[in-house]
Parts: structure tokens; C-alpha cells; sequence
């Protein structure tokens, strides 16, 4: 496995990172709300079992299958490590790291 900016634990409640959100421009919108639960690394991506996903799911199932949606549900959606943080975290919270 590749090295990956902060160590997660099975559990952990974590979040997008705040320079993740600052890079990508997003200063409104949901995604610097949303939250989820760490289930796992797969090589530098994370599993996440973010809390809106059932809220979306029939979206994600017209958008990418239902074999998508099966995954997800079952392990969680893949996000770059990089980018989420434990929430409470400084990498949670500040914009310079």
C-alpha cells in the first residue's frame, strides 16, 4: 500500500479535507458538510460510507449502474485518501496543510 497523508482507523468519522475543498474551488455547496464513516484503505483511495448515500443512490445507479451502487453499498465508495480528513482533525480544519 501506498503511503497516505494521515492514518484512518475502521470507524473513524471523517470529512473532506479543508484543502481539498479550498483547491477545488468549493467554498459553497454540500460537500464541505458531508461526513461519513472510514471503512478501509485500497492502495492510496479510502472505502467511505458517506451518511447522503442513499439519499443519492438511485442517481449513482442512473449514473454509473446498479453493479456501481451494489459495491458501494456492500464496501463503501472509493475517494483518494488525500482528500478526507478525521473530522476534529487539523487537516479537517485548516487550510495550510
Amino acid at each position: 500500500m501506498k503511503k497516505v497523508p494521515h492514518n484512518l482507523q475502521p470507524g473513524d468519522r471523517i470529512a473532506y479535507a479543508a484543502k481539498f475543498l479550498k483547491n477545488t474551488g468549493q467554498f459553497t455547496g454540500g460537500a464541505g458538510q458531508r461526513r461519513g464513516t472510514f471503512v478501509s484503505y485500497q492502495d492510496e483511495h479510502a472505502r467511505v460510507r458517506w451518511d447522503d448515500f442513499e439519499v443519492n443512490a438511485t442517481r449513482y445507479a442512473e449514473q454509473y449502474g446498479d453493479d456501481y451502487v451494489d459495491d458501494a453499498r456492500k464496501h463503501g465508495q472509493l475517494v483518494h485518501a488525500a482528500n478526507i480528513a478525521k473530522v476534529g482533525s487539523a487537516r479537517f480544519a485548516l487550510n495550510d496543510l
